[in-house]
């Protein structure tokens, strides 16, 4: 079994957004028993109050889950992934976070119909359930882009179009803007990552101050 669910989170700031700099998302989720997950989805990065500003805060926030199967797994064979997330600034002090989680694993029963329930603290929250059929021969992952559905984002949505399976490689990608006078080179020294990686997901003929780059990072 492999599902896919994904929801929105409005998380509030105690200033005004005047541009975020860097920000990214990390999850601390386990299976509980064979049906159900709890934990949290953790969101970190910096931010500007006004764009002009010099000065950047760290901002960090924790979002609770609880995740419902009505199937049982085989707890030895699930798993839990990030594989998508991108945001919007939705007024001068929230942003609206869309993400997306990959849950599978084996069943221990077989069921004609499959139903997932999910629970994420905060109001305002939608879901959208999709079933993916995989055969177990079958190692390659299946990424539903679901992200059409947001007109107002579509600069956003575009970073995430070349995301591609990667083994289950990557758990978290940060959404990057580039600085004065910052290169490709001093970028990769910082996150530690490769010329071939960066090329992945971003087109690097042109790196200018304010470029969006998504960046991988190695799950440990």
């Amino acid at each position: 079994m492999k599902k896919k669910v994904t929801f929105e989170k409005s998380i509030e700031f105690p200033t005004m957004i005047g541009e975020i700099c860097e920000i990214s998302l990390d999850q601390e989720l386990k299976f509980i028993n064979e049906s159900n997950v709890e934990g949290d989805l953790l969101l970190t990065g910096k931010y500007k109050m006004t764009e002009a500003s010099r000065l950047e805060e760290d901002f960090s926030y924790k979002i609770p889950c609880e995740i419902t199967l009505t199937e049982k797994l085989d707890l030895n064979t699930t798993n839990i992934e990030i594989s998508d997330f991108y945001y919007e600034i939705e007024n001068e002090n929230t942003i609206i976070c869309h993400i997306e989680l990959t849950i599978e694993g084996l069943e221990l029963l077989e069921d004609e119909e499959v139903v997932l329930e999910r629970e994420c603290d905060g109001d305002n929250v939608e879901t959208k359930e999709i079933e993916i059929p995989m055969l177990e021969s079958d190692k390659e992952e299946i990424i539903e882009d679901n992200k059409n559905e947001i007109d107002s984002n579509e600069s956003i949505n575009s970073l995430f179009s070349n995301l591609e399976d990667e083994n289950d490689k990557y758990g978290t990608f940060i959404v990057y803007m580039v600085r004065q006078d910052e290169t490709v080179n001093s970028i990769i020294e910082k996150y530690h990552t490769t010329l071939e990686e960066l090329e992945k997901y971003n087109d690097l003929k042109e790196i200018n101050f304010g470029t969006k780059l998504i960046i991988p990072l190695i799950n440990e």
